[in-house]
């Protein structure tokens, strides 16, 4: 896999026939594609959610315990926090066996632990997000799942700071233009109410500046049919 700094550098170089669709691409096209996006929370940087401390299955689902208290034995603070202010229940303790995990094709490598039972509130599920991911590596012959129950906050897009020529990727085999954006982002406390809890505002892995923004960068592609959008997998460099 390519680093980010690698692609970027080889995307500024452009190639031959790729001029027109630069200038059909610009600013405001970037900016009304990343502005309308970024209200669908699955599209929001990693880094605007909180994370259940629990690998598991989408919930509601069955977690270790373990893994949702300190090594003292009290609940962790963002659990804590995600339960008092209405996102998720929790049923500690309700048994013993297998995490829940995504089927078929999956089992838990916990095989016989303490079990709580998660959900998502009707209030926590309009912030809900469930991620999956597969290893580049094999276990026993077998590619695991990373997965992540994340709850996002609504962010505030702070525009566009700069962006690479469109060019066809040079290290796949994919025909589609892409370009690399760098944008400026900030949680939207006015529509994120459970931000003004701290633990919940300090579980978030955002770094802003002296200004107050953070920055990312972000792949825009052209599909099929010209038009420019995320695609998949926005904040992954695939190839």
């Amino acid at each position: 896999m390519i680093t980010v700094s690698t692609l970027i550098t080889a995307l500024s170089l452009g190639i031959t026939g790729s001029a027109l669709l630069q200038d059909e691409l610009n600013e405001n096209q970037i900016n009304t594609i990343l502005s309308t996006a970024f209200t669908d929370l699955k599209n929001v940087p990693v880094r605007a959610c909180v994370t259940l401390p629990a690998a598991a299955a989408e919930l509601p689902a069955d977690v270790e315990t373990a893994s949702l208290l300190t090594m003292e034995g009290t609940v962790k603070k963002d659990v804590a926090a995600l339960i008092k202010n209405g996102l998720i229940t929790v049923q500690f303790n309700t048994g013993k066996g297998a995490p829940t995990v995504k089927k078929p094709g999956y089992v838990a490598i916990e095989k016989d632990v303490s079990l709580s039972h998660v959900e998502v509130t009707p209030f926590g599920k309009s912030f809900y997000r469930y991620d999956e991911s597969k290893s580049s590596g094999a276990l026993n012959g077998k590619k695991g799942l990373y997965t992540a129950n994340r709850f996002c906050a609504h962010i505030v897009y702070g525009g566009m700071e700069k962006f690479m020529k469109p060019t066809k990727n040079p290290f796949d085999n994919n025909p589609h233009l892409v370009t690399w954006v760098d944008f400026l982002w900030k949680p939207d406390e006015r529509k994120t109410a459970w931000l003004a809890d701290k633990d919940l505002k300090d579980a978030l892995r955002y770094h802003p500046e002296k200004d107050g923004w953070a920055h990312r960068g972000i792949l825009l592609e052209q599909s099929d049919d010209g038009r420019w959008g995320l695609g998949n997998d926005p904040y992954t460099i695939r190839w």
